[in-house]
């Protein structure tokens, strides 16, 4: 898996759950699958007192 897998994954979670549990669930099962190296943001997510705002706030700030 892709740190570019894994951002998807959260927004799609974002997008079809839309709660902070679920998002968290989410980016625990992805940071086990990504190399250690990119694991930094989506720990950030995990500890975040609101996860969905932190992955909203991801996705308005990506660049294409």
């Amino acid at each position: 898996m892709t740190l570019t897998d894994a951002v998807i994954a959260l927004l799609l979670t974002a997008r079809i759950h839309g709660t902070d549990s679920a998002i968290r669930a989410t980016a625990k099962r992805c940071v086990k699958l990504l190399p250690r190296s990119k694991r930094d943001l989506i720990y950030k997510i995990i500890e975040s007192s609101s996860p969905h705002a932190f992955v909203i706030y991801l996705a308005q700030n990506l660049e294409v």
